[in-house]
């Protein structure tokens, strides 16, 4: 950028001095060929460093984006319990929009238009020493007022980014899975209005943003043309002694100073505002991954587990340090192919038992050991942990793409085994009726198929998996009585050589398991057959069913 701002004044100066020169002097063609090897040399060095170096802070942006994701991927599921939805939306939509194509852009700007200010100084300054003195004052107001102006903009720049998350944050709720409920409720206008108070919240931190660099220009504006005015007059003071051309070169310089100044400092700053999205996503890359890599772990065998053998020795479970148990001195041995049933209240832990078993809290919140096959689950690596595990979830989960990939998105099955386990939970009409087959479109969350065979569809992954370990939160609580009877059979039918574990609020769907662990404030109440839990605890079991 140096060598292309040096090569276009100097062609701007030989310009000056050849018209300076006499009539017969001008034909000389060594002007010419000069001039235009200076012009080419120009385009030439343009062309290379905008290629460079949006190459060069295009491969930085990405790198930022690779290591947000890669830190959001990695990072534990409380990180997502803590922070609004709309906020890291604001992160990965917006701030990332920023460093992709206003930053480039800006700096870029920044720069080029400073290095032409300090050309155009140095020309002005070759023609006119004089006018140079003019900047024993400005240089300290520009600096003083530049760093009034970013102390200011900054602070305001990073309100704005937060008054945006909240209106991401409803709008995101609002159409998934809200709108329903919205409208069932008939407050549309209320949500509107909240909608459009949030949206005012943002924009009175935008207008002041706004405000600020209009309030920066102004002043810049009125430092250059004192520039320009300075100049004109020792132009015309010193005209005996400077020939025409020089002092028209120094005029069209100092024309122009007044806007490339301006500019350069704005954007400058405005580039440095910017700079605080690359700091928000620099933030979210460097979260503390879920699992340390460098940790030693124990190398499991490869058909780990081949029982599905589950022990809990003296296991205590916090959310985070600070808070209270949710499970408490859990002791249960689960044998082999057992299907157990998980009942008690809201609260009880019974989810919290599934989250223990797949490592979803971090450790220093735990307190025990969870055996399977008689190995810790701490002492493996959360991938050989969770690869070997299977769960069909209360409300299924199915990502935008293909049928196919919804059933194997790591392509480890063939097209044959993935429709026989369609066909095994009757969802394999969807494939012969339809003219893609296993290639058709499945939406986002499933919503072009019905909550029953979305849940159909989960099944069918499990059935599909084949591991050992089979657990299940509540799979039928939203499907009606059909699609319940379907899935309890195809349960029964296909996860025989399984251990299962069951969280249920219907009595039927673990009045046939094996056994029956009843727990109540994250303790066990009972552990017994379901004739002995029955009539044991009558109305404990009530309440839970309730």
């Amino acid at each position: 950028m140096l060598a292309g701002e040096g090569i276009f004044d100097v062609s701007n100066r030989w310009l000056s001095l050849w018209s300076a020169k006499s009539f017969k002097e001008q034909r000389s063609t060594d002007y010419m060929y000069t001039y235009l090897g200076l012009t080419l040399g120009t385009l030439v060095i343009a062309l290379i460093r905008a290629q460079y170096y949006f190459y060069l802070i295009l491969s930085g942006s990405n790198h930022f984006h690779n290591q947000m994701l890669k830190g959001m991927l990695y990072t534990s599921l409380r990180f997502f319990e803590s922070n609004p939805s709309g906020r890291i939306l604001n992160r990965i939509s917006k701030d990332q929009q920023v460093i992709d194509e206003l930053l480039p852009m800006t700096l870029f700007d920044a720069v080029q238009c400073l290095l032409m200010t300090i050309g155009s100084l140095v020309i002005i300054g070759i023609v006119n020493p004089w006018v140079l003195l003019i900047l024993v004052p400005l240089l300290p107001a520009f600096w003083w007022f530049r760093r009034f102006y970013l102390q200011s903009s900054r602070q305001i720049k990073r309100l704005e980014s937060i008054t945006r998350s909240p209106v991401y944050a409803l709008f995101s709720s609002s159409l998934n899975g809200g709108l329903p409920t919205i409208r069932a409720f008939n407050v549309q206008q209320d949500f509107v209005d909240l909608f459009i108070n949030r949206v005012d919240t943002n924009s009175r931190a935008f207008f002041i943003l706004i405000a600020a660099v209009r309030w920066f220009g102004l002043r810049l504006d009125l430092m250059t043309s004192l520039l320009s005015l300075i100049t004109s007059v020792l132009t015309i003071a010193f005209r005996h002694q400077i020939d025409p051309s020089s002092a028209a070169l120094s005029l069209m310089y100092c024309i122009n100073l007044t806007m490339l100044f301006q500019w350069a400092v704005r954007q400058s700053a405005e580039a440095e505002n910017y700079m605080t999205s690359a700091e928000r996503i620099y933030e979210y890359g460097q979260l503390v991954a879920e699992e340390n890599d460098q940790e030693l772990f124990v190398q499991p065998p490869d058909d780990w587990p081949n029982q599905g053998i589950i022990e809990f020795k003296k296991y205590s479970m916090r959310y985070r340090i600070e808070l209270e148990p949710v499970l408490n001195d859990i002791d249960v041995h689960i044998e082999s192919k057992e299907k157990i049933g998980i009942i008690g209240r809201t609260g009880a832990g019974k989810s919290s038992l599934f989250q223990a078993i797949f490592r979803l809290v971090d450790r220093q919140s735990t307190n025990g050991q969870i055996l399977i096959d008689g190995i810790d689950i701490n002492a493996i690596s959360l991938h050989h942990l969770r690869s070997r595990l299977s769960v069909i979830p209360q409300m299924p989960i199915l990502f935008a793409g293909t049928l196919r990939f919804n059933l194997d998105p790591f392509e480890q099955y063939s097209d044959e085994q993935c429709l026989l386990a369609l066909e095994s939970v009757q969802l394999k009409t969807i494939v012969t009726n339809h003219a893609d087959g296993l290639q058709q479109l499945v939406s986002e969350s499933g919503s072009n198929f019905s909550a029953g065979q979305c849940q159909l569809i989960c099944v069918a992954r499990a059935i599909l998996k084949q591991s050992r370990i089979l657990m299940i939160d509540e799979a039928t609580a939203n499907v009606d009585r059909m699609t319940d009877s379907l899935i309890q059979n195809v349960i029964k039918d296909k996860f025989q050589d399984r251990t299962i574990l069951t969280i249920a609020h219907r009595l039927n769907t673990v009045a046939k398991s094996d056994r029956i662990l009843v727990l109540n404030q994250g303790m066990i109440a009972d552990f017994d057959v379901p004739q002995n839990v029955l009539s044991k605890h009558g109305l404990l079991q009530q309440n839970s069913i309730n």
